[in-house]
């Protein structure tokens, strides 16, 4: 009983410890400009880490693979969230359990060719994406050619002028590629979690963090972006 009692006021002191440490001084948080970031994750977040007592200050990082690998390597403490097909092979990125939200993969077709899913598994066909082939290969099976263009503008651009006919974007579930709807035909392909993501160095307070988040989306304690 006594030595149950020992290992329990150890575990408490080694929490309170891990809190004063981390409340001294402000975790880096990483995030890239994407309207589901701006109006839907970052606010989850931040409240998430207001609910912790948890101080951040945040980064604006370019969207690019580049932001993973800059976690990975320790630069920043944490950051907005990613799905897990796109920290695979990152040893050094752990994520918070609890999904933030859910992403869903989008097909983009010009509204004069065929859109569904077989599109992804025609070898003739060409779909340009953000993404990497071996990122999306993880999610599902394509054998259609992919080229990978970091610039999303760029990609709208090559859409808008009809140099290419497929394109496969990333948004969340409740905004359902609203945006591209007006011009393209839309078909939704697949549809995965979305987590918070932390540098390892950081994984003590994955419970703390998991507890709030818990809390603020049952809550719905989010301070939405302007």
């Amino acid at each position: 009983m006594i030595k149950k009692l020992n290992i329990c006021l150890i575990t408490s002191l080694a929490y309170f410890i891990s809190f004063f440490i981390y409340a001294e001084n402000k975790l880096s948080v990483s995030y890239v400009e994407h309207p589901a970031v701006r109006n839907i994750y970052l606010p989850i977040v931040e409240a998430m880490y207001k609910e912790a007592k948890l101080p951040i200050r945040l980064f604006k990082v370019s969207n690019s693979p580049r932001s993973v690998e800059a976690l990975n390597d320790g630069l920043f403490d944490a950051d907005t969230g990613k799905i897990l097909s796109s920290i695979k092979h990152h040893e050094n990125i752990v994520y918070v359990p609890t999904p933030i939200s859910t992403v869903g993969l989008y097909l983009i077709c010009l509204k004069s060719v065929m859109c569904d899913e077989t599109v992804l598994n025609n070898e003739s066909n060409m779909i340009i994406s953000r993404f990497s082939k071996k990122m999306l290969t993880n999610i599902l099976p394509i054998k259609a050619g992919m080229a990978q263009i970091l610039s999303q503008k760029k990609i709208n651009k090559m859409l808008n002028i009809r140099r290419v006919n497929y394109s496969l974007i990333a948004d969340d579930i409740s905004s359902v590629a609203r945006h591209f709807q007006d011009k393209y035909s839309v078909v939704l392909v697949s549809k995965e979690s979305y987590f918070h993501i932390l540098h390892k160095k950081n994984q003590g307070i994955i419970p703390q963090l998991d507890l709030a988040l818990k809390v603020v989306l049952k809550n719905n304690l989010i301070k939405k972006k302007s």
